[in-house]
């Protein structure tokens, strides 16, 4: 049975994070990414240091997809809650605030963010199925893409962008 710190337990979470990182190598990480690893590679070690050193943080490391497709990239790399939060999240924002450049700062920001979002996302996956006694073809049926996440993130993101299209030509009439 695994140590599972508690939710406002915040050393032992630091603690298990520590565990996880010492225990993450490139390999396994390489092997949940599947194609086009390398390109997470930076990420990976420029999250790895700090995550050591129990400071937590994320890497800078521009990733286009995700300030192209944003949420759809994330459902895309199988990461369903930060792309449903980025659905629901900027245009609850966007009711509440008026905020004409807001949304272009939130896609800037998050595709800072994503590629190293996505490897502490990976290392977290691959903590779990080591946990339960997962090895290689576990970690590698875990982690890939879905294609069928992002067709359905990229039709969403289409009909946004149809349906703001279709304010803005008719909104003068």
């Amino acid at each position: 049975m695994s140590e599972r710190p508690g939710l406002f337990d915040f050393a032992g979470q630091r603690a298990r994070t520590t565990r996880l990182w010492e225990a993450a190598s490139w390999d396994e990480l390489a092997l949940f990414i599947g194609p086009n690893a390398d390109r997470f590679r930076g990420a990976f070690e420029g999250t790895r240091p700090k995550m050591l050193a129990g400071r937590g943080g994320v890497s800078f490391g521009f990733c286009w997809p995700a300030l192209l497709f944003s949420f759809a990239w994330f459902f895309y790399r199988k990461m369903w809650a930060a792309g449903l939060a980025l659905l629901v999240i900027p245009p609850a924002l966007g009711f509440f605030i008026d905020s004409r450049g807001g949304a272009l700062g939130v896609m800037i920001a998050i595709s800072l963010f994503a590629k190293s979002l996505y490897v502490q996302h990976a290392v977290w996956k691959i903590g779990a199925i080591r946990e339960k006694g997962g090895g290689g073809e576990a970690i590698a049926a875990a982690g890939g893409v879905s294609i069928a996440g992002g067709a359905v993130g990229g039709l969403i993101l289409a009909s946004a962008a149809a349906a703001t299209l279709y304010v803005i030509l008719e909104g003068g009439r």
